[in-house]
């Protein structure tokens, strides 16, 4: 004889399940709280552009990237690689190495999410991006039409 599920058993099959997919629901919301908290933490404490005082290639390059968007705002990509050779012995060593931009744009994209720098392009050219800081924005004010969702007006 087949054996037969009744109505109770179904329902109490049915209540197991939906406790696990509760369960596994609340523990993906405690990982999302927990990352909120930690990046809120890391807005507490100042920012220095100190390319002297860093002892690695990313930081260094970093704190380059921004010394050079301070003098020159409103550069592309090439333009800030080509300078970051050009100005730092160490940058233009690992270059002579490794003949390798990547870790370059890749630095340069990070600082870019992080919205260290910001990203621009020109209407009709979409193809380049220009990068400058935050505080230059005032100065490009008139000439911006279109702004991100969350701008820093």
């Amino acid at each position: 004889m087949s054996e037969q599920n009744t109505p109770n058993q179904l329902n109490n099959n049915l209540e197991e399940e939906k406790g696990k997919e509760s369960k596994v629901e609340e523990r993906k919301s405690e990982k999302r709280k927990t990352i909120s908290k930690k990046s809120k933490e890391s807005e507490d404490s100042y920012v220095l552009v100190m390319p002297e005082k860093v002892r690695s290639l990313n930081a260094k390059i970093a704190n380059r990237i921004v010394e050079i968007l301070r003098e020159e705002p409103f550069l592309s990509e090439k333009e800030i690689i080509l300078k970051l050779i050009a100005r730092d012995n160490e940058i233009k060593e690992y270059f002579a190495k490794t003949q390798d931009i990547s870790y370059i744009r890749y630095i340069v994209w990070s600082l870019v999410k992080k919205k260290v720098i910001l990203k621009a392009k020109i209407l009709g050219d979409d193809k380049h991006v220009y990068f400058f800081l935050p505080e230059q924005i005032d100065s490009l004010k008139e000439k911006i039409i279109r702004a991100p969702k969350r701008s820093f007006e």
